[in-house]
């Protein structure tokens, strides 16, 4: 357990460190966490440079200007899969240049650097070529998914900040702190009619 004396301590630095207090602070700032979790060796891999994802993700995030963390998050979508599309690109020109390089070895080095070159490796990677088209349309889902929403969320009109728990007092408000008083009966009168025609039963 914490003395009283540390934790009137811990009190004491918290208020030294808020972070930046200007809109530029806090702008420059405002991907930090998000940079350090995306460019893991998970998605900047070897040979790729980080300086370069980074600069990508700042890009959108100047573009698109997340105000809240689901934007933040739907930028970093964009980010990833315009990144993971560039690397599609990359591995299929590798595999091109691979294969034709691999065919030309089996014919003796026979150029096969034109379009009947490029129709062979087609015709004999398939598959390959089959998985490159449905990574390729898996990523672009993602990025106009992201998109789409970035894009709804900035055309719905901005809603006037409300203290927290504005919506559970509205809901159940504060006990009046004024005495009970008993509503006062409304005054009855009874006609001269009503009182001959419908007697006091005895």
């Amino acid at each position: 357990m914490a003395t009283e004396r540390q934790i009137t301590a811990n009190r004491q630095n918290a208020q030294k460190s808020t972070g930046p207090k200007t809109p530029e602070g806090r702008a420059a700032v405002r991907l930090n966490s998000l940079k350090h979790g995306l460019t893991a060796q998970t998605l900047v891999l070897p040979g790729e440079k980080e300086e370069e994802f980074n600069a990508l993700l700042e890009s959108l995030a100047g573009e698109h200007d997340p105000a809240t963390a689901t934007e933040e998050a739907l930028v970093a979508q964009l980010a990833m899969a315009t990144w993971r599309l560039r690397r599609l690109y990359h591995q299929e020109a590798g595999f091109y240049t691979y294969k034709l390089s691999f065919l030309q070895s089996l014919r003796n080095g026979e150029k096969l650097d034109n379009p009947v070159g490029l129709g062979l490796v087609a015709n004999c990677s398939e598959d390959t070529l089959s998985m490159f088209s449905r990574q390729e349309a898996r990523l672009e889902r993602s990025f106009y998914r992201a998109l789409h929403e970035l894009q709804l969320r900035k055309q719905r009109p901005a809603r006037e900040e409300e203290p927290i728990g504005s919506a559970f007092h509205s809901l159940f408000p504060e006990p009046s702190t004024k005495p009970y008083q008993p509503p006062i009966p409304a005054e009855t009168s009874i006609s001269t009619h009503d009182a001959i025609s419908n007697p006091d039963e005895s």
